[in-house]
């Protein structure tokens, strides 16, 4: 299996910490009525089709129990999950060479007078032959945008997940329904990870670099909680 292990050296295992935020004030949002829609659109079968179902849901769980072990480590890079309660996206956009993906993370702002929740961009690249996650931008979601929401509670994920295909996964397709490989440079080779970088070897060493650092960021006088068991897709 080529995605991350938890019990490799945990500097494998890192996402990039982009200060960077960007709040979108959404005026108006389409919604339709599906079920499981995370299961049935053209970028999720898009995505099985290029990597296969097995390796998706392998992807996904190290995903998954890489974020859930830096939140578990109280990574200071990943306070707000630590507060919050978050789920990732069920979807993976891969590319075509299916060594990049990106997806998202939910957080849901379950505190008095919070009147909005949170997208965050995850990213995801095979480097050296191994899976390396990190974080992009967030993305405020007014709870107003929806129609009947009550301001005072938390979106599902099934409402912030029909978001993120708009606001995420939107260019991951071309209009014939093939993968838009200039959507995956604009997002992984850019000023944001490294103002200085010129190729795409530049931009996979500086975002290792960031690896080296993401272990510091915990308490270091207590050794690394490992976690109980692995997690599934919702």
């Amino acid at each position: 299996m080529d995605g991350f292990l938890l019990n490799v050296n945990p500097e494998w295992m890192d996402m990039l910490n982009l200060d960077k935020k960007i709040v979108y004030i959404l005026f108006t949002l389409l919604f339709v009525r599906c079920d499981n829609i995370e299961h049935k659109t053209n970028e999720y079968e898009k995505s099985i089709e290029i990597i296969g179902k097995k390796e998706y849901k392998c992807i996904y769980t190290d995903l998954q129990d890489s974020i859930n072990l830096w939140v578990t480590n109280r990574i200071s890079s990943y306070d707000a999950e630590v507060i919050y309660p978050f789920k990732i996206d069920s979807l993976l956009c891969f590319n075509s060479n299916k060594n990049r993906f990106i997806s998202c993370r939910h957080l849901y702002i379950d505190i008095p007078n919070a009147t909005s929740d949170d997208l965050r961009f995850v990213y995801g690249e095979k480097i050296n032959d191994r899976w390396y996650f990190f974080k992009g931008a967030s993305i405020v979601i007014p709870r107003s945008i929806v129609k009947n929401q009550p301001i005072n509670k938390p979106l599902s994920y099934q409402q912030l997940h029909i978001i993120a295909l708009k606001e995420i996964y939107r260019g991951y397709l071309k209009n014939n329904g093939e993968i838009n490989e200039a959507w995956f440079t604009r997002h992984f080779e850019n000023a944001g990870w490294c103002g200085t970088c010129k190729t795409t070897e530049d931009f996979q060493k500086s975002r290792l670099e960031n690896v080296k650092t993401l272990w510091l960021q915990r308490d270091t006088s207590q050794p690394i909680k490992q976690l109980p068991s692995k997690t599934t897709i919702p």
